[in-house]
């Protein structure tokens, strides 16, 4: 596997800061209606910290009505995994609630 580096991330000592324009990619949309969609609520993002193996990695998760972007990064800020998901049904309406 090769690990991209995308200077769209930092590392997670500087909080992990994001260019819009990346997600806002992954979810289909421009980096103006991210911001739209985010200033109103109904983009939600969320960072954690790895544990074990992982204690150097960064977990986003970003949620968008149906579809959830995922990606999995290492301290210097390149992607090591990532995932689009579109929900249906049931666990979108969970995932909305969350």
């Amino acid at each position: 596997m090769t690990r991209k580096r995308h200077p769209e991330f930092s590392s997670p000592s500087d909080d992990l800061i994001l260019k819009m324009d990346y997600i806002a990619d992954r979810l289909g949309l421009s980096a103006a209606e991210f911001e739209r969609y985010r200033n109103l609520g109904s983009i939600v993002v969320s960072v954690d910290g790895g544990l074990g193996e992982q204690a150097e990695m960064s977990y986003l998760k970003c949620h968008f009505g149906n579809r959830v972007w995922e990606a999995l990064i290492d301290d210097k800020g390149s992607v090591v995994h990532e995932a689009t998901t579109f929900l249906r049904g049931k666990l979108a309406r969970q995932s909305r609630n969350q």
